[in-house]
């Protein structure tokens, strides 16, 4: 089905922007990131604010919020706030939540000072308006994140598993401060999610990591040659961004991941793009660039750090934007997709001023015409190889 853009002023930026608020494509929803400008410092009301958008967004396109299967919060927290308690808080104005998955990723600071949440949402329905059937999983003898989430979702072919933590069912942090162990952990725990809904890791494509900042590089390559290990061949897309810290205390490392699996149960047969051979990944050489599968395609972790570690356009914040961009659009080409066609771009950056997170904005808004993807930027003290100043990933839905 074609795509549909939807485009209500919310907020407005500095920048002259393509970016589109809400797109439907076939049986995927894209929401761009929902914020709020007018309660400076006050992440509660921030939130609340955020939350109305994306219920008003969803009833624009005659969708509701018991479509969504994704939320990813994103948000400032110094220490002075308590994860699970904002995390219930949001649950209880959103109780019409129906088997959703739910991330929340704690950062320093956001893309203005007095910003203080972005929250972006993924949903599916059927562009005839038909309600799509989801399937839940929750494990018993897993941290639950509170109702009404789950652990993981099917929705269609979409399955969706939501944070992975290192917690036990009473939320103590397991292993706590050993970033290798807790790997070990929610990999375990995101094979038993995608065994509950009849999948399992070869049907992973989009796999997202944040872990602690902190972690030395011979504990990060031990993680990397766990994931190896449960991958193999199949390895999906994959990000992997350092965080300045995680919530609870303890915490080193979460992930999220989508797969997908034919509704009948037959496996999906994925694709994968090294149309750029001079992009690095984050490790051993099983990570792909891109993947596609049926109407999606997945560019995990782009940037300009080289096939030899080297960072091209090293402390550059603008030509590594431009030379990431042209990179994702080589891979989308390849996989029969283009730039224009991406849906969502998520953006992690070394900014220090609203200057050059405006300029930016600009440089990746210069990619694209109108109607352009949902995007969202994420700013950082560093990113994982010195002198890198960005790392974008995208997702992209061709109309069938």
């Amino acid at each position: 089905m074609p795509r549909k853009n939807f485009n209500p002023k919310n907020f407005e930026l500095d920048v002259d922007h393509p970016w589109t608020m809400a797109i439907h494509t076939n049986d995927m929803v894209v929401l761009n990131p929902q914020l709020d400008l007018d309660h400076p410092d006050d992440l509660d009301a921030q939130t609340t604010v955020s939350l109305n958008h994306i219920r008003k967004l969803l009833a624009d396109i005659d969708c509701e919020v018991s479509d969504i299967t994704n939320l990813r919060v994103s948000y400032v927290n110094k220490g002075d706030v308590d994860e699970d308690t904002y995390r219930q808080s949001i649950l209880d104005q959103m109780r019409d939540l129906k088997g959703a998955t739910l991330e929340m990723v704690p950062f320093d600071r956001l893309v203005l000072p007095e910003l203080l949440v972005e929250i972006c949402t993924y949903a599916m329905r059927r562009q005839t308006d038909e309600v799509i059937p989801k399937v839940s999983c929750d494990p018993g003898g897993l941290y639950h994140p509170g109702l009404p989430l789950s652990q993981g979702v099917k929705c269609g072919q979409m399955i969706y598993a939501g944070e992975q933590v290192a917690r036990a069912p009473d939320g103590t942090v397991l292993r706590p401060g050993d970033i290798v162990g807790q790997c070990s952990v929610i990999l375990d725990q995101l094979t038993y999610v995608l065994a509950g809904l009849d999948a399992d890791l070869s049907d992973v494509v989009r796999l997202n990591i944040f872990y602690d900042a902190s972690t030395s590089p011979s504990d990060w390559a031990a993680c990397l040659r766990q994931l190896k290990a449960r991958f193999g061949d199949a390895a999906p897309s994959l990000t992997a961004i350092p965080l300045p810290q995680l919530f609870p205390s303890g915490k080193q490392i979460m992930l999220s991941a989508w797969a997908m699996r034919g509704q009948d149960g037959v496996r999906l047969k994925k694709r994968h793009s090294e149309a750029d051979d001079n992009i690095t990944r984050p490790g051993p050489t099983m990570w792909r660039h891109a993947v596609a599968c049926e109407d999606m395609i997945f560019a995990g972790g782009i940037s300009t750090v080289c096939a030899d570690g080297t960072v091209g356009a090293m402390g550059d914040q603008i030509a590594q934007t431009k030379q990431t961009m042209m990179r994702i659009g080589t891979l989308m080409n390849d996989l029969g997709g283009s730039l224009q066609d991406v849906h969502k771009t998520n953006s992690y950056y070394v900014l220090s001023t609203v200057d050059e997170f405006n300029s930016n904005l600009q440089t990746r808004s210069d990619c694209f015409e109108k109607p352009g993807p949902g995007s969202v930027g994420l700013p950082l003290d560093s990113l994982s190889y010195s002198g890198q100043r960005i790392e974008v990933e995208a997702i992209l839905v061709k109309d069938k």
